[in-house]
C-alpha cells in the first residue's frame, strides 16, 4: 500500500501533464501515486500517471473509479484544470493527522481565491446554505480539493450523481462521527473554460442542482 493517491478527473484539460509532474516534484518525500481519471474526447496518455478512461459521466463517478484503482492510504481528490495548487497538498496531508476529511478552504483565513466577485459572492453563500442546513464546521464545503483516510472514505456509501462529491461524503461521514477539517489554500484562475456556478442560464441550473443536492442529503433521499 502507498502513502497516497491523487486522483485527478479530467476533460479536456491541456495542461495535465505539467500538473502531474508538479505533483511529482511536490511529494518526492511521499510514497505516491497519481491516477488520472480521464472522460476527455480524445483519450490522454501519460507517462508519469496511472491514467483510467472513465466508464461513467460525472466528477462523483469519476472520483469513485479512481478511488477502486488507488493504493494510498491517503486519499487526495483535486482539479486538473490548474485551478488547485499541487504545493497546498501536504497541508492538507498533514491535517490528517487530527482530522479524517479535509477540505481545501478559501474562505478561512490565510485562504485565498483568484477569480471574480460574483464566482466568490455565490460559493461563499451556498457553502453558508449548506453549513447551516447540514450543520456542516466547515466554511468553504463547495471546494472540490480534498483529502482523506481510506479508511474513512471506505465506510461510507456515496451516490455518484453531480460533481459536489465532497460535500455529499464530508455530510456522510459526520454522520457516522467522523471528524472534519479544512485548512488554507490559494484557488487559482482557471487556465481554459469556464466555472459552472455564476449568474448565466448555466450557472443558475447548476446552483439549483446544488440546492437540491443539499435538500435530499438533509432528507436522506442519498
Amino acid at each position: 500500500m502507498k502513502d497516497v493517491s491523487v486522483i485527478i478527473p479530467i476533460k479536456n484539460e491541456p495542461f495535465i501533464s505539467t500538473l502531474v509532474g508538479q505533483i511529482h516534484r511536490t511529494l518526492v518525500s511521499y510514497d505516491h501515486e497519481v491516477i488520472v481519471v480521464d472522460e476527455s474526447s480524445q483519450p490522454v496518455t501519460l507517462k508519469n500517471a496511472k491514467v483510467i478512461r472513465q466508464k461513467s459521466h460525472g466528477l462523483g463517478n469519476a472520483f469513485l473509479e479512481g478511488l477502486r484503482e488507488s493504493k494510498g492510504r491517503y486519499i487526495v481528490l483535486m482539479d486538473g484544470d490548474g485551478q488547485h495548487r499541487p504545493q497546498d497538498i501536504p497541508k492538507l496531508l498533514s491535517a490528517l493527522s487530527s482530522y479524517d476529511f479535509v477540505f481545501g478552504s478559501k474562505l478561512v483565513e490565510g485562504g485565498r481565491a483568484f477569480y471574480s466577485e460574483e464566482r466568490f459572492f455565490i460559493t461563499k453563500f451556498l457553502s453558508k446554505f449548506a453549513s447551516l442546513v447540514l450543520d456542516l464546521p466547515i466554511k468553504d464545503n463547495m471546494s472540490g480539493f480534498s483529502a482523506m483516510k481510506r479508511q474513512a472514505i471506505s465506510r461510507i456509501r456515496l451516490n455518484p450523481l453531480g460533481y459536489k462529491i465532497n460535500l455529499e461524503a464530508a455530510y456522510k461521514l459526520k454522520q457516522k462521527g467522523f471528524k472534519l477539517g479544512e485548512v488554507p489554500i490559494v484557488f487559482l484562475r482557471r487556465q481554459k473554460g469556464r466555472a459552472k456556478i455564476g449568474f448565466n442560464l448555466e450557472g443558475i441550473s447548476e446552483m439549483f442542482r446544488i440546492f437540491r443536492l443539499i435538500i435530499e442529503l438533509k432528507l436522506g433521499l442519498r
